[in-house]
């Protein structure tokens, strides 16, 4: 995000997305921190595996989340997570890489890769209040 005498303006190219023909949509990293995105759902995963004695056994809760813009084209963005209770409060944890059709591009829009744009997608959802969003959405629907 660019800030010019303490305000933020909007990056260069902000208003201009095209869907590619590969399916990506490609921007910088500071053009998709200007496009807000919508909780679309989230669910549990399904427990794998039953327990295989009767009594107390360690459980994990796990599920998904996938979240769009109001753009279009449509961005989404979606990433596995599981709680976490260590603690002794319940915390909510990205896991994995993120699934999105977004590919992220240098100043010269040439693409940063797969790899990259997983790792700089993770750093951007890191910094938003999704859990609290998701466990509002889990107890409403499961509770």
């Amino acid at each position: 995000m660019t800030v010019q005498n303490g305000i933020a303006v909007k990056p260069q190219g902000y208003g201009f997305m095209r869907l590619s023909p590969d399916g990506y949509v490609r921007l910088t990293l500071e053009q998709f921190q200007w496009i807000p995105l919508v909780h679309l759902l989230s669910g549990l995963d399904h427990d794998e595996y039953p327990p295989l004695h009767e009594g107390a056994s360690q459980t994990h809760i796990s599920g998904y989340t996938e979240w769009v813009s109001e753009t279009a084209p449509v961005i989404t963005l979606g990433w596995d997570w599981r709680m976490d209770g260590a603690s002794g409060q319940a915390r909510y944890l990205r896991t994995g890489f993120p699934r999105s059709n977004i590919m992220l591009v240098d100043d010269q829009r040439q693409d940063l890769g797969p790899a990259i744009t997983a790792k700089l997608l993770e750093a951007a959802i890191d910094k938003t209040a999704w859990p609290a969003v998701i466990q509002r959405h889990i107890m409403d629907r499961y509770v």
